[in-house]
């Protein structure tokens, strides 16, 4: 879930703030492993054999899948994959056209960002604990100056 936010206002015909935010809200949670057999077969569901209770197994302490061959002996391992992530960027932007043709601007930029291997989507919880996090501040100022008439 995301949303693009933009607001723009002039104060004067010479001085305007723009603000810009988009919050993104994302979350996959993964079950029915395969294991591909032919991974070139005409038919999609040829492609691939479900693994079976004794083929897979969750490690909770490690937060891995490993995965067994049929007499048991470990083959391979990997991480759980389910994810779960916030973010928000936003820009405010202040223009201020001092002399025809020379503007300063004045720039606000913020980023917030946090991920989790949950997998579960909550709006709420999600939106509201995606302001919690600290964000990471970049600040900027731009002047031009216009010579000549």
């Amino acid at each position: 879930m995301s949303a693009s936010l933009r607001i723009n206002y002039n104060i004067t015909p010479d001085l305007s703030i723009q603000y810009w935010g988009q919050p993104f809200l994302a979350s996959g949670k993964y079950s029915e492993f395969k294991k591909i057999t032919d991974g070139r077969a005409d038919n999609y569901t040829d492609r691939f054999n479900f693994f079976t209770g004794n083929e897979l197994a969750y490690n909770s302490s490690a937060g891995q899948y490993q995965v067994f061959d049929q007499s048991g002996k470990p083959l391979y391992s990997f991480d759980q994959p389910d994810f779960n992530v916030k973010e928000f960027l936003s820009n405010m932007v202040v223009r201020w056209e001092y002399m025809p043709g020379s503007v300063l601007y004045l720039v606000w930029s913020q980023t917030r960002n946090h991920s989790i291997s949950n997998g579960n989507f909550n709006f709420q919880n999600d939106l509201t604990s995606l302001f919690d996090n600290k964000p990471y501040h970049v600040f900027l100022l731009k002047m031009s100056f216009r010579l000549g008439r």
